[in-house]
């Protein structure tokens, strides 16, 4: 098959997705923190944003039969990658992380030859782009200084034996507040448990063994604001503290967990996005009486 034809095959496989849009996005997003758990440090929006930039790369891969043409504007792209601190060996991950999407979601259709078209595509897309990084001024590249210190958190902290302390001590608050323990009461806590325990531990730098979605599609149709994240986040620091964790390692714990409140929190209702349809969106009312934690 020649490229012409590789080109016209995901142009016409990416016309037909239809529907399959969120749900290739989740799948997309979930390799690819899966793949590299510090891209989630990067890719740290809510759904919107998520969705908006899969249906953008998407977008580019339909239109690289005018390679010449858009040529210009996949290097404006790359040079706004280099604000994001986008690396070339990003591209490896970001390969592997949508053939896995893709075929998690057509499987059987996924066919040999379909698959070779999307990889000579990808490559055609991603080249060009690699290239405007390589040459990019190293002053550009510089990635941020986020932290002053040298050793991984998840070494700083103890261990995944002390994160799960703290998430045990974390959860009992939260199934006990009359408020957001709402958003709980229907899921079993050591699930609960172990999940943001295997989440947290890859984003301190440990072994990433987390298989779950990214907290934005998880939390997409969840009505959380940013009064909700203020009181889980009292319940959190309490429970740092309370395994016997200094207020430095509480803070740099608090620093990481924050980095995901944009992805979680919405200022209405009308920014739920629902997993099908008919499905309302999962709200919960304050209690006239509540009284909120103490900080």
């Amino acid at each position: 098959m020649s490229f012409a034809q590789q080109q016209a095959l995901v142009k016409e496989h990416i016309e037909s997705i239809g529907q399959n849009i969120n749900r290739l996005s989740s799948s997309f997003y979930t390799h690819l923190f899966r793949i590299n758990p510090s891209l989630t440090h990067i890719f740290n929006g809510g759904i919107s944003m998520l969705n908006r930039k899969f249906n953008s790369m998407l977008a580019t891969f339909k239109s690289v039969h005018d390679l010449h043409k858009i040529s210009a504007a996949l290097e404006g792209m790359a040079k706004r990658h280099i604000a994001y601190h986008a690396e070339v060996s990003h591209f490896d991950d970001f390969n592997q992380a949508l053939l896995l999407a893709l075929e998690e979601t057509y499987q059987d259709k996924f066919t040999p030859e379909l698959k070779l078209a999307w990889q000579t595509v990808f490559a055609e897309v991603s080249n060009i782009m690699t290239e405007v990084l390589r040459h990019a001024p190293q002053a550009e590249k510089k990635k941020p200084v986020t932290t002053s210190h040298e050793s991984l958190l998840i070494d700083d902290i103890g261990g995944t034996e002390v994160v799960t302390r703290v998430h045990q001590r974390f959860y009992d608050d939260l199934y006990e507040d009359e408020y957001i323990g709402g958003f709980f009461h229907h899921r079993a806590k050591r699930l609960l448990v172990r999940g943001q325990t295997e989440f947290m531990v890859a984003a301190f730098g440990g072994e990433n063994l987390y298989t779950g979605e990214p907290p934005a599609f998880i939390h997409m149709h969840m009505f959380i604001t940013q009064e909700m994240s203020d009181i889980r986040e009292i319940y959190l620091r309490r429970a740092i503290l309370a395994e016997g964790l200094s207020d430095d390692i509480c803070q740099r714990w608090l620093e990481v967990d924050r980095s995901f409140h944009a992805s979680l929190e919405k200022k209405s209702v009308d920014e739920c996005v629902m997993r099908v349809w008919g499905q309302a969106p999962f709200t919960i009312k304050k209690p006239a009486s509540y009284i909120p934690p103490k900080a």
